[in-house]
C-alpha cells in the first residue's frame, strides 16, 4: 500500500491470482482494519484534538493505492462474473494481519503517519464542507422565506436572463439600493464587511463563512466541482457595487478572487460585472451633474474653462479659440501625468524640465549613459555643472545642489522619459515656443511662456463658482441618485469582467491574495509609484 497526493483511491484485490473486480471479504477486512488502526493511532497520539468532524474510512483511503492478494485452499466466488470472494473467514485473517503490521509501521514511522492522517483530516473537512454546500443549495424556498442572513431583497421576475443581482457594500448603501432599484428585475444583497479571502482558506472554512453561504444561496448554483451547476444561476447579471475608497477596492478584490477560484464558469460566460458609480458631483448654481471619473471631470473643466476664451500664440501670428484650445491642453495634461511619474522615481523637477527643454532644442537622442544628457545642458547653461561616479551623481544648477543615485539616473534612459519627451514635442508643435496670451472679450488675462501655467489658468477659471464633491461611499448618495447614476440601465456604466489571459490572472491572484508575503511586497514596490490616487 502507498499514499500519494491525489484524491482517488485505487484498490486492487486478488484471490489465488484471480482478479476479484467486485471485491469480497478480503477487501472488507482490509478496509475495516485500515479504518480502525488509523483512527486508534490518531486518538492515542492526540492528532484529532481540534478536529470537529469524524474521520471515515473513505477519508483515510483518499490518495491510497493498495494491492490485496490472498491465497486460500478452497476459494468461494460470488457474483454474476464470479469475481467476488465470499469466504467469511478471510475477513478475520486479513483484518488481524493488517491491524498488527500497520500499527507497528505507524509507531515506527510517526512522520509518515502524521502526514497521512493530516491528508485524511483535510479530506474529512472537505467532505463535510461539500455536504454543507449541497444542503445549502437544496433548501427549498430558502430565498423566499425572508429569513436568509444577508438581507437579500429578491426581484419579481423569474426569468434568470432578465434578472440582476447587485452585491452592495454595507447596509447603508444596501438600504439605498433597495429603495432605489427596479423591483421587477433587480435584486439587492448587502454584504457586511470584507468577505473571507478564499485564496488562503480551506474549502470547509470558506463554506462555513456566513457571507459566502448567503452569496451561494442567492446565486443558486451550488459550489464545488461536483455540485456547481451554472444552469441553476438565478441572475444572469451579477453586479458588484462597492465604494470608491480603499475598503471598497479590497472588497471588490475579495469578491473577484471568490468568483475566479470557486465559480470560474460564471466569469467565463460573462455573468460578472462591476458597477461604476460616479466619482464626482458638480454643481453650479442650481444645475447638478454627475461625472464618472477623473477624465470626465477634466473634460468638463476644460470645456468650461475655455468657453469664450482666446489663446494667442507665436507673437499673435496664430490663435486658438474656445474648444480649439482643448486638444493642446489635453496634451499638457498627458505630459504632466508622465512628468509626475518620472519625478516620483527620484529626479528633481527643475532638472527634468531643463533636460526636456534642452533635448527639445538640440534633438532627442538615446544614450547608453546619462553623462551626454548633462553635457548638452552644460553647453548652454553656464550655471550648470555635474560630477559623476559609478553609483551616483552630484548636479549643480544655479544655487541648487542635487544628489542622484543610480536608480534615478537610469530613469533618463527609461520608457517614461522617452514618452515624456514625445509629449513635450507635441505640446511645442501645438502651442509654440514663445509667450502665449490668454484673453477674453478683448481683455488680456494672462501672459506666460509656461505650458503648465496655461493649463492651470483654464482649470482655475472653470472652477470659479463650481462646487465639486468627490464621492467615497455609495451611502453618500440617496436612493434616487443611486438609481439615476448607477442602477438605471439607460444611464449606468458597467464593466464586464473577462479573463483574457488565464495564466496571468492566476499569477496575479496568487501574488496579491496568497500566503506568500515576498512576491506581494515585490509587486507593491514595483507598482506603487504608478498609483495616481492613493486613499489612506
Amino acid at each position: 500500500m502507498q499514499y500519494n497526493d491525489s484524491y482517488d483511491e485505487k484498490l486492487f484485490s486478488f484471490a489465488n491470482n484471480i482478479n476479484t473486480h467486485e471485491g469480497g471479504t478480503h477487501l472488507i477486512g482490509f478496509k475495516a482494519a485500515l479504518t480502525r488502526t488509523m483512527n486508534s493511532y490518531a486518538t492515542a497520539n492526540n492528532l484529532l484534538k481540534n478536529v470537529k468532524v469524524a474521520i471515515s474510512g473513505e477519508d483515510l483511503r483518499e490518495g491510497l493505492t493498495a494491492v490485496i492478494s490472498v491465497k486460500i485452499p478452497q476459494p468461494q466466488f460470488e457474483g454474476q462474473t464470479k469475481t467476488k470472494l465470499g469466504n467469511s473467514e478471510v475477513k478475520g485473517y486479513v483484518e488481524t494481519l493488517l491491524n498488527e503490521k500497520l500499527a507497528t509501521y505507524l509507531e515506527e514511522n510517526p512522520q509518515v503517519a502524521k502526514r497521512v492522517l493530516e491528508k485524511s483530516i483535510d479530506a474529512a473537512r472537505a467532505r463535510e464542507a461539500a455536504r454543507k454546500a449541497r444542503d445549502l443549495t437544496r433548501r427549498k424556498g430558502a430565498l423566499e422565506i425572508g429569513t436568509l442572513p444577508g438581507k437579500l431583497a429578491d426581484c419579481q421576475e423569474k426569468d434568470p436572463a432578465l434578472c440582476e443581482l447587485f452585491l452592495v457594500e454595507g447596509d447603508s448603501a444596501g438600504g439605498s439600493a433597495k429603495q432605489g432599484r427596479d423591483r421587477k428585475y433587480q435584486a439587492i444583497l448587502p454584504l457586511k464587511g470584507k468577505i473571507l479571502n478564499v485564496e488562503k482558506a480551506r474549502f470547509d472554512k470558506m463554506i462555513s463563512s456566513q457571507e459566502i453561504r448567503t452569496l451561494i444561496a442567492a446565486l443558486g448554483t451550488g459550489i464545488g466541482k461536483d455540485d456547481f451547476d451554472i444552469a441553476k444561476l438565478r441572475y444572469h447579471r451579477i453586479i458588484v457595487m462597492t465604494d470608491a475608497d480603499v475598503d471598497g477596492s479590497h472588497i471588490l478584490t475579495l469578491l473577484l478572487t471568490f468568483f475566479f477560484r470557486q465559480m470560474h464558469e460564471l466569469v467565463e460566460r460573462g455573468h460578472l460585472y462591476i458597477a461604476q458609480p460616479p466619482l464626482y458631483k458638480i454643481k453650479r448654481g442650481k444645475k447638478e451633474q454627475y461625472l464618472k471619473n477623473e477624465a470626465a471631470l477634466q473634460n468638463y473643466l476644460l470645456e468650461e474653462g475655455t468657453d469664450n476664451m482666446t489663446l494667442a500664440l507665436d507673437g499673435g501670428e496664430r490663435a486658438l479659440r474656445g474648444k480649439q484650445i482643448i486638444p493642446a491642453l489635453k496634451q499638457v495634461t498627458d505630459y504632466r501625468s508622465v512628468f509626475d511619474k518620472v519625478v516620483r522615481k527620484g529626479l528633481n523637477e527643475e532638472l527634468v524640465r531643463l533636460l526636456i527643454d534642452v533635448n527639445a532644442r538640440t534633438g532627442f537622442e538615446e544614450f547608453a549613459d546619462f553623462a551626454p544628457h548633462f553635457e548638452k545642458i552644460k553647453a548652454i547653461r553656464q550655471d550648470f555643472d555635474y560630477n559623476i561616479n559609478e553609483k551616483r551623481a552630484t548636479v549643480k544648477l544655479g544655487n541648487l545642489h542635487i544628489r542622484l543615485d543610480r536608480h534615478s539616473l537610469d530613469v533618463l534612459n527609461s520608457h517614461e522619459y522617452t514618452l515624456l519627451f514625445e509629449n513635450y514635442r507635441k505640446i511645442r508643435a501645438s502651442l509654440g515656443d514663445g509667450s502665449a496670451v490668454i484673453s477674453s472679450e478683448g481683455k488680456d488675462l494672462l501672459v506666460t511662456d509656461s505650458y503648465e501655467e496655461i493649463l492651470a489658468f483654464f482649470l482655475d477659471t472653470a472652477k470659479k463658482g463650481l462646487y465639486i464633491q468627490r464621492y467615497k461611499g455609495l451611502g453618500e448618495m440617496n436612493p434616487e441618485q443611486l438609481w439615476e447614476t448607477t442602477m438605471h440601465q439607460d444611464n449606468r456604466l458597467l464593466l464586464q469582467v473577462k479573463i483574457e489571459d488565464v495564466v496571468e490572472a492566476e499569477e496575479i491572484f496568487t501574488v496579491l491574495m496568497g500566503d506568500q508575503v515576498e512576491p506581494r511586497r515585490d509587486f507593491i514596490e514595483k507598482n506603487a509609484l504608478n498609483v495616481s490616487n492613493l486613499d489612506i
